[in-house]
């Protein structure tokens, strides 16, 4: 059995202000119109059918954030998979060590794993042809995939092979001089962040270099309830893992060992590629006009060269510029040099020291239940106007505000509403009030998306002033 597993976690800060925290670049579409994540399990549905003369069956494993979980399983939800899925959220980021041990132990152990990244462009039959190539290794090696480096990078991981594919060395991102001296000798490999091997030899390699990763993972499995196809992580012991990479809990000490008689093989994937982690890397990826602009969007541009340009609400005009990047968002412009592209980070961190909402979610924020946005107001200039829409067949918490009084107008769809003991049914044009401290959740008991605005008035309007008595989606602490 074949397991494929997507590491679908992180923030995508580089990409901000089009990723944010609750909303991340894999969960974004940017090369094309699916996400990168639905690209990704594209990928994988690729390989799968170039597996059907195997005697192989085939599982999807996604490994999260708890907070997309829900998103995940609506875009999974929007694809035809031919085989069967589990989603898998963290309570609490540790990087790819923890994730690949879970994934190793979920399985049986003669079961295959295949480990992808969710953010990176390939060639879906080159990629399939590179993994097939590497079954036959797959007994008795743990298998990792380079890409041929095109240029002196300092922003990737590096593996160094010999004339035998053998893997001999892991690094880490390296300095321009290291890096220069990297490509010069030719027998390194940009680190694709791919893995594959069986789970019994992964499982040795996790009890002998990383042992404590090990026995947390072990335990965190044994407290956790697998009751349905998405589900979270018991947060006692998972919290309390050690947060590192697989290439420095595991390959580092593996290649170093030359006791441990399990081999190590790196098998060059040689075609298109792109690790979108910047926008210079985005621009790169994406087809330009004859001015060598990518243009997404509202946008009118003249004398202006070499830039990329997004705006998604309104009207962007740019005249006589090149080299920029230029993001215009509902509630947020980004404009630097392409060639700075990777310090867009630095802003995500300015926000997130001054607790600016904007490094961590957009206008429109989506939830297990439907989504709302923010129409006008902030938490506290004494209103709020949201729209916000429910799924068929979904509720939100039943839950009371301690700070706040909302008023409720339907403006399309139909709502079953708990104002305290009493039911009310409400249609198109109908509305309710809610005071401050009245216990209250809507409903949609139609076949449609239910809509409705809701007018908040109170001295602070913050997400955090929620009670929550019952909800169906394990938000109750």
């Amino acid at each position: 059995m074949v397991n494929f597993v997507i590491l679908c976690g992180g923030s995508g800060s580089r990409l901000w202000p089009k990723s944010r925290e609750k909303l991340p670049k894999q969960l974004l579409s940017l090369t094309n119109e699916n996400t990168m994540f639905q690209n990704t399990v594209q990928r994988i549905n690729h390989l799968a059918k170039k597996l059907e003369n195997a005697t192989y069956e085939n599982k999807l494993i996604v490994i999260c954030n708890k907070d997309h979980s829900h998103i995940i399983e609506k875009q999974i939800g929007e694809m035809s998979l031919p085989f069967d899925y589990q989603i898998i959220s963290e309570p609490k980021g540790r990087d790819s060590a923890p994730a690949i041990c879970l994934a190793a132990l979920l399985g049986l152990g003669d079961d295959y794993t295949l480990v992808l990244p969710c953010d990176h462009v390939f060639d879906n039959e080159a990629f399939a042809d590179c993994f097939l190539h590497s079954q036959p290794y797959l007994d008795k090696s743990i298998v990792t995939f380079g890409i041929q480096p095109t240029h002196i990078e300092t922003g990737y991981g590096y593996i160094r092979i010999n004339k035998s594919e053998e893997t001999v060395q892991f690094v880490e991102k390296p300095d321009y001089e290291t890096a220069k001296k990297y490509v010069e000798e030719g027998n390194y490999l940009w680190n694709a962040g791919l893995f594959a091997f069986k789970n019994s030899n992964m499982i040795t390699c996790f009890e002998k270099y990383a042992k404590d990763i090990y026995e947390n993972i072990l335990e965190t499995i044994q407290n956790t309830h697998f009751h349905s196809k998405t589900f979270t992580l018991n947060e006692n012991p998972f919290i309390n893992c050690r947060s590192i990479s697989v290439d420095y809990a595991i390959m580092e000490p593996l290649c170093k060992d030359r006791e441990n008689s399990l081999q190590k093989h790196t098998f060059l994937y040689n075609s298109k590629w792109n690790d979108i982690g910047s926008y210079s890397a985005l621009y790169n990826e994406i087809a330009k006009n004859e001015d060598g602009n990518v243009i997404k969007g509202d946008v009118i541009s003249l004398n202006t060269v070499n830039s990329y340009i997004d705006s998604e609400h309104c009207l962007t005009a740019v005249i006589g510029v090149k080299d920029l990047i230029v993001v215009n968002t509902e509630d947020a412009l980004l404009i630097c040099n392409v060639h700075d592209s990777q310090d867009v980070k630095k802003i995500v961190e300015n926000l997130k020291q001054s607790k600016r909402e904007e490094a961590f979610l957009h206008k429109k924020v989506f939830r297990p239940w439907g989504w709302y946005k923010n129409v006008e107001g902030n938490d506290y200039n004494g209103f709020k106007i949201k729209r916000i829409a429910v799924y068929p067949g979904k509720r939100l918490s039943l839950q009371s505000h301690n700070c706040r009084s909302e008023h409720w107008t339907i403006v399309k769809g139909s709502a079953k509403v708990q104002l305290n003991e009493e039911s009310i049914f409400l249609k198109k044009d109908q509305s309710v009030y809610i005071p401050t401290k009245a216990l209250h959740r809507i409903e949609n008991v139609g076949k449609d998306l239910l809509e409705f605005t809701e007018t908040q008035i109170g001295d602070y309007l913050g997400e955090d002033d929620i009670v929550r008595y019952e909800d169906d989606f394990g938000r109750v602490a």
